[in-house]
């Protein structure tokens, strides 16, 4: 029989020894390249991370450092200027003993003395030098002498934590008021105590001194309600009380203004019923600091937030107001003071396109500045003129301040022709503009 050959049993070629080696050197030159890859990349990240963590713990510690420091009244002990594992104890305006220091394990900790805790870590330096208030050339050498430091610069270096991690150094530096008890010891800000003169409400509030010791607070209450109640302030301790609160509008009572009339009686304009506004004298009993009000009148039946008030004379009182159509409107309060009503010149429209959340300052007895938010939001000022023959009001020319936002001004007098104007401008940030009466100054 003749032979012949299957291809379903043909024999298939392998590969020989020097192929598999060849290629087991290939994939290992081909590993070889990209493990060290690799292993950057994630060194590379891991660093990336480190950089990150230790910067933001930078921040985070020097600004601890400086908001601390800056409320110290004195320093009470602090390491030598050389001392890289430094520390630093004060005392701030509380009487609180505080400390800064590095614990065992590297990491900064703060606290009262005795009780620590961590703040920022690992850190390899926290070094203060320490300068008095004459010389921030010349560091305060002896330790002991603490009493005369006023200026503190503080270095710290955070370690990475990464492989091949950088470590950054940051650096801060404080000027200490110490005791500042002493006359020359500057303006410095703290708070002394404070009392929930309301415990369901207490919006927009507006204050008018009664005595040096007594001051009346209207404010938007419960239900947005009129409330107003008498604070007492101990000028002992500087601690704070609240006499029985008083509604004086039942109805609505918000964005109170107050202006006072007498010893024993203030004027008080307000958003009330409908949004309308609304005015109301209230009386201070000052044998028992009690509150009462008579009949509110309402001075605009169709609008009257976010009131101004001044006083033109003894019986007479401007009111700025946002009214209808939230345009700027004005008009002279009449106070009885035979029987405490209140009554009303002719409303006046001063901006016929907006005029919210005005403020005003006297200029003399018959010209009053008044700021604005005005047309697109921006800030606006303008001279009312007030008649004192028939209490009829009259402007002149408006002044944009402020083309990008001018909202929620404040004014104060400086002299005779200029005014500080404070108001919430662009950005929302705060802005302060000095505007001046008269005509402008050419370059």
């Amino acid at each position: 029989m003749m032979g012949y050959k299957n291809s379903k049993t043909r024999a298939c070629g392998a590969l020989t020894l020097l192929e598999m080696v060849i290629a087991l050197a290939m994939m290992a030159v081909v590993f070889a390249v990209i493990v060290p890859q690799i292993r950057n990349i994630r060194i590379g990240w891991d660093s990336k991370e480190g950089i990150a963590e230790t910067l933001q713990n930078g921040r985070v510690l020097t600004d601890h450092l400086s908001r601390n420091l800056t409320g110290a009244v004195r320093i009470t002990a602090v390491s030598a200027p050389d001392e890289t594992a430094g520390y630093i104890e004060f005392e701030n305006n509380d009487s609180n003993a505080l400390r800064y220091d590095i614990a065992a394990n590297n990491y900064v900790e703060f606290g009262s003395v005795g009780d620590l805790y961590e703040l920022a870590g690992p850190v390899s330096q926290l070094q203060f030098t320490c300068y008095d208030g004459n010389d921030f050339s010349t560091p305060i050498v002896d330790v002991n002498n603490v009493a005369d430091i006023r200026f503190v610069q503080v270095e710290t270096t955070l370690t990475n934590p990464a492989e091949r991690g950088q470590d950054k150094t940051f650096a801060t530096q404080t000027y200490i008021r110490t005791n500042y008890q002493d006359d020359d010891a500057g303006w410095i800000l703290s708070g002394v105590s404070e009392i929930e003169f309301d415990t369901n409400r207490g919006r927009e509030p507006a204050l008018c001194k009664i005595d040096d010791t007594h001051y009346l607070c209207a404010y938007e209450g419960n239900g947005s309600d009129g409330w107003a109640v008498v604070l007492t302030v101990d000028t002992g301790n500087w601690n704070i009380s609240g006499e029985t609160p008083f509604e004086f509008d039942n109805k609505k009572g918000e964005e109170p203004a107050l202006v006072e009339i007498d010893n024993t009686h203030y004027l008080c304009a307000y958003r009330g019923d409908s949004g309308d506004g609304w005015a109301v004298v209230l009386t201070v009993d000052t044998g028992n600091w009690n509150i009462t009000g008579e009949t509110p009148f309402e001075f605009d039946i169709k609008d009257g937030g976010t009131p101004a008030l001044y006083q033109i004379d003894s019986t007479h009182y401007l009111c700025a107001y946002e009214g209808n159509g939230s345009d700027g409107w004005a008009v002279v309060l009449t106070v009885d003071t035979g029987n405490w009503s209140i009554g009303k010149g002719t409303a006046f429209e001063y901006d016929n396109s907006s005029g919210r959340e005005p403020a005003l300052a006297k200029i003399d007895d018959e010209h009053y500045l008044c700021a604005y938010r005005g047309p697109g939001s921006d800030g606006w000022a303008m001279v009312l003129t007030v008649d004192t023959g028939n209490w009829s009001i009259s402007e002149e020319t408006p002044f944009e301040f402020d083309n990008k936002k001018g909202m929620e001004p404040a004014l104060v007098k400086i002299d005779d022709s200029h005014y500080l104007c404070a108001y919430r401008g662009d950005g929302d940030d705060g802005w302060a503009i000095v505007l001046r009466l008269g005509p402008p100054i050419l370059p």
